[in-house]
């Protein structure tokens, strides 16, 4: 028996057996998917189905900005009901299994649904309970331990920047990948130079678990001049495993051995990891994430299943630019295969952009593809940081993603879709 309920102009299921287009994750990945099948006219809105328990969507690249005193904590948060494409069936009940083989999908709720085609769009999860002792010290407001990568704590870091008077202030990086691989190094580059205008005298050190401050040569060498410039000391292969009052405990990935490392304020980066359901179904690679083709983003196994964003195993950096991307690759195999039967193209090379603030008024552009290599859209500007770049992304791209992105009318760096048609 089919039960609907409406809310505000959404349809909401308690029990329906099949969708067309099923959307598993409501995040910036899923909402691109299902704005762009409609906004292209490939599917009308009743043909999807977006399975996603949260309320609220969050701009997650925000948060940066937000530790770093740069945006309001309110602008990266927005109801559900007002991100979502009008009239598509939502299923709120967390999806805990997928039978591919039957083209099925469970909820918590025990509730199981069919498809013809699935979009795998979870995103990846932070798990600060990695770290030993970092939950119980960011949930503590008197203690100087903040993260970038939780709405709440990246408030905290802006209130703990804002108070500091001195001392030393020590920023981690997990093991890739993560959400934003630039990010745990954008928290450090703010960080100092709010401390720097307020005359305020710092000692920072920047613990990184992999062996290079960045990936692609090109920037790489940029930013090591810019820590060099700024006077911060980076250590290497060094992973934060616990965390103590005033003390981080990290490992040396070499000689597995700890050092305890004293601070006045410690910025934390939670090890990332995706959902759980995935390898469950069958449908991951060996580290869990849904296995596609890099260049197709169709599942090496399934034929009717896709995926892109930070659940997918595609090798590039996991940013909101990939999945720009990535977005129109997807949509366009998915209808060649599902009503044309044709086969995919692989058009997707691996572009992706992590736009490094490296002041309170600066920015490094990088933008690469697969293997690192160099794929850059303002190669002008991206030689070195930019003023020009830091308000392309402090103040444009937050109003693209909120009135376009979610409309299915933001391509990234292709720009506008107003005339993107089936």
């Amino acid at each position: 028996m089919l039960k609907l309920h409406f809310l505000r102009g959404y349809t909401f299921s308690v029990r329906q057996v099949h969708t067309q287009v099923a959307i598993v994750g409501g995040g910036t990945a899923g909402l691109n998917v299902a704005a762009q099948l409609i906004a292209d006219g490939h599917a009308i809105p009743q043909q999807i189905r977006i399975f996603e328990p949260m309320k609220m969507h969050t701009y997650q690249p925000g948060w940066t900005m937000v530790g770093g005193g740069l945006y309001d904590i309110n602008k990266t948060l927005q109801p559900m009901e007002k991100v979502l494409p009008k009239n598509v069936i939502v299923s709120d009940s967390p999806v805990t299994r997928i039978n591919p083989e039957e083209n099925q999908i469970q909820t918590f709720d025990g509730e199981k649904y069919t498809y013809d085609q699935l979009v795998v769009a979870t995103g990846i999860r932070t798990d600060f309970d990695q770290i030993k002792g970092a939950r119980k010290y960011l949930e503590d407001p008197n203690s100087p331990v903040a993260s970038i990568y939780h709405f709440k704590y990246a408030s905290k870091m802006n209130r703990l920047v804002d108070e500091f008077e001195g001392g030393k202030l020590v920023f981690s990086e997990p093991q890739m990948p993560i959400k934003c691989g630039g990010a745990p190094q954008k928290i450090v580059y703010l960080s100092h130079d709010r401390l720097r205008k307020r005359g305020i005298k710092s000692d920072i050190h920047f613990y990184k678990t992999s062996a290079l401050i960045f990936g692609v040569p090109k920037y790489a060498e940029i930013l090591t001049e810019v820590c060099k410039t700024k006077q911060i000391n980076c250590h290497f292969k060094q992973k934060l495993v616990e965390v103590q009052d005033h003390i981080a405990i990290f490992e040396d990935q070499d000689t597995k051995e700890l050092q305890s490392v004293p601070f006045d304020l410690l910025h934390l980066v939670p090890p990332q990891v995706p959902g759980k359901y995935i390898a469950a179904s069958g449908l991951g690679d060996a580290a869990g994430y849904c296995n596609v083709h890099p260049g197709t983003l169709q599942h090496i196994k399934y034929k009717n299943i896709w995926s892109l964003g930070d659940c997918s195993s595609l090798p590039t950096s996991k940013t909101a630019a990939a999945v720009m991307a990535q977005t129109p690759v997807l949509v366009k195999n998915l209808i060649r295969t599902w009503k044309k039967g044709l086969e995919p193209l692989p058009e997707y090379q691996g572009y992706t952009s992590c736009p490094i603030f490296t002041s309170q008024s600066t920015l490094l552009l990088a933008e690469f593809k697969y293997n690192s290599e160099l794929d850059e859209t303002f190669p002008i500007f991206q030689s070195n940081e930019s003023r020009l770049m830091f308000y392309l992304k402090k103040d444009f791209f937050p109003f693209a993603y909120w009135y376009f992105m979610v409309k299915g009318l933001w391509g990234g760096r292709d720009g506008f879709r107003f005339f993107k048609g089936a």
